[in-house]
């Protein structure tokens, strides 16, 4: 028979279960004060006292196994097209329950949401097509009809996938007056403006080697897609170059943040393997964006990748290639 615990006959083994148990122990208390579950896990996240691998985990252990929460897992018909703050506005109306969405995301991996706080589900640029989603619906420790918790999950998932379910209203409930910290969750988090790209400029001779910024522990976002138009005849290897020398230089200066670029509605892992001579060309938009705690430098950076998909790329390839550009 094999010994299933054999990871806690080690010191770290031990210390890690140790900590993963009163992590769960004090999300089971907050259930009292009727803390949802996604705040709580975030809240841990940002403060590190756990970590990604064991959101699904605490899910099960809490949600399903121990609170009996009905779930629904399902895989995004379409990307969502429509605002996040629409769905925080529809379910925030569902007094009969508690609810948790569980994504997976493409680049941030699983996440949790509490889709009640507006600030949790806007962290989120979009649901796409294909991805998975679990809707877990219940009513902390209270009671609750598990056949009409059926019935809200597979709401959730006609929402999600922008159709229209019918008789809402049954997931209602009494009306509640909503306590002090669920009011400031409510309040719509600060979003970062999509600035339009500048002018093409010549690029300033830059200093050889880049300082890093300090690296932040907060939590990490999507920011929204921006376009970036190649306005040279073709992208070719020199722009491709450039591109890879401005990015190393952006996430040199702020090493908690990753510059993730799409084409085509894909996401590129290596330029090199699509911006071939010819493939690319005049008047086709290339999109990035920032994976990171927050979006700092957004204009400049489009500004030096919009002349770097231009005829002025050569700007960049300057100096030691080995350097690192001090761009930002």
């Amino acid at each position: 028979m094999k010994n299933q615990l054999n990871f806690l006959s080690t010191r770290s083994g031990f210390n890690t279960a140790l900590r993963y148990f009163k992590l769960v122990n004090k999300f089971i208390k907050k259930f009292d004060s009727k803390v949802n579950l996604a705040d709580s896990i975030n809240e841990a996240l940002e403060n590190k006292l756990t970590d990604q691998t064991q959101i699904a985990a605490i899910l099960n252990a809490l949600l399903v196994d121990k609170f009996g929460y009905v779930s629904k897992s399902f895989n995004m018909k379409k990307t969502f097209s429509g605002k996040m703050q629409d769905i925080s506005d529809e379910l925030s109306k569902w007094n009969m329950f508690d609810i948790v969405i569980s994504y997976f995301h493409p680049q941030l991996g699983q996440i949790v949401i509490n889709p009640k706080n507006q600030t949790s589900i806007e962290n989120v640029d979009k649901f796409k097509e294909n991805e998975l989603v679990v809707a877990f619906v219940g009513n902390f420790k209270a009671e609750y009809d598990k056949t009409v918790a059926a019935e809200a999950a597979e709401a959730i998932k006609q929402i999600f996938n922008e159709e229209k379910p019918k008789n809402l209203k049954k997931f209602y409930g009494e009306a509640k007056v909503a306590d002090k910290q669920a009011a400031e969750e409510k309040k719509p988090a600060a979003t970062a403006a999509a600035a339009k790209p500048a002018a093409k400029t010549a690029v300033t001779t830059p200093k050889p080697e880049a300082k890093p910024a300090p690296v932040s522990n907060a939590k990490k976002k999507l920011s929204p897609q921006y376009g970036i138009t190649v306005a040279n005849e073709l992208f070719h290897n020199g722009n491709v170059e450039a591109w890879k020398r401005i990015i190393n230089s952006y996430e040199t200066k702020y090493p908690d943040t990753k510059i993730l670029v799409f084409y085509d509605g894909e996401e590129i892992k290596d330029i090199n393997t699509l911006f071939k001579w010819g493939k690319v060309k005049h008047g086709t938009n290339i999109y990035v964006s920032l994976l990171g705690p927050e979006f700092r430098d957004v204009s400049k950076l489009r500004r030096y990748l919009s002349q770097g998909a231009s005829h002025m790329f050569e700007a960049f390839l300057k100096g030691d290639p080995s350097k690192v550009l001090a761009l930002f």
